[in-house]
């Protein structure tokens, strides 16, 4: 009886380059490399802490209101600020003129909420997160005008201002639409 040498399974492409049993370690770690860091990482994730203004109104309300908070549930901010400029005419744009400013700021808090009953306004919105030496701050600026108050189409008219314009938001929504979601643009350490 003669014997010829082992049986091999046929060798694919990959087989010929790196042996099948390698592939699965080398998968292992390459994936240990990419994911340490994640999950080895304190505090809450980027997402989690992005902050968001949330506009809300009920059909033919007097108010309006305005929440900033994160995405995730418990991500406190370091401080908070909504301020309200009032007392310019709505030509669906933001204003260029001087407007009287009443500002509600927090400090380490995890939502800030103010109502305002007067309209067009301005809002401008900012969430600065702080974590050791780092921060981050998140903002927008929008003009918003209720159009047919009480009536039944009634909409919110809305205009990202210059000095925010990397904010994404429709230009009207209706009342009955709303609660309106929009994340604040990160700008890092610095600010608008």
């Amino acid at each position: 009886m003669t014997t010829g040498p082992a049986w091999r399974p046929p060798v694919g492409r990959l087989g010929a380059v790196a042996p099948v049993p390698f592939v699965g370690v080398a998968t292992i770690l390459v994936a240990l490399i990419i994911f340490t860091p994640v999950l080895l990482a304190t505090g809450p994730s980027p997402l989690a802490v992005q902050a968001e203004l949330v506009i809300y109104r009920l059909p033919g309300a007097t108010t309006t209101e305005f929440d900033i908070h994160a995405i995730g549930a418990a991500v406190p901010y370091s401080s908070i600020r909504i301020g309200l400029g009032t007392g310019f005419s709505w030509d669906g744009s933001c204003p260029s003129t001087k407007l009287n400013w009443t500002v509600s700021n927090q400090t380490n808090q995890l939502t800030l909420s103010v109502n305002e009953n007067v309209t067009p306004v301005v809002v401008n919105a900012t969430a600065v997160y702080g974590q050791g030496s780092t921060r981050t701050v998140y903002a927008a600026e929008l003009a918003l005008q209720v159009i047919g108050r009480g009536q039944p189409g009634e909409s919110l008219a809305i205009a990202v201002c210059p000095s925010t314009s990397a904010v994404s938001v429709q230009s009207s929504v209706a009342v009955s639409n709303l609660p309106l979601a929009l994340l604040l643009v990160n700008y890092g350490s610095g600010g608008p």
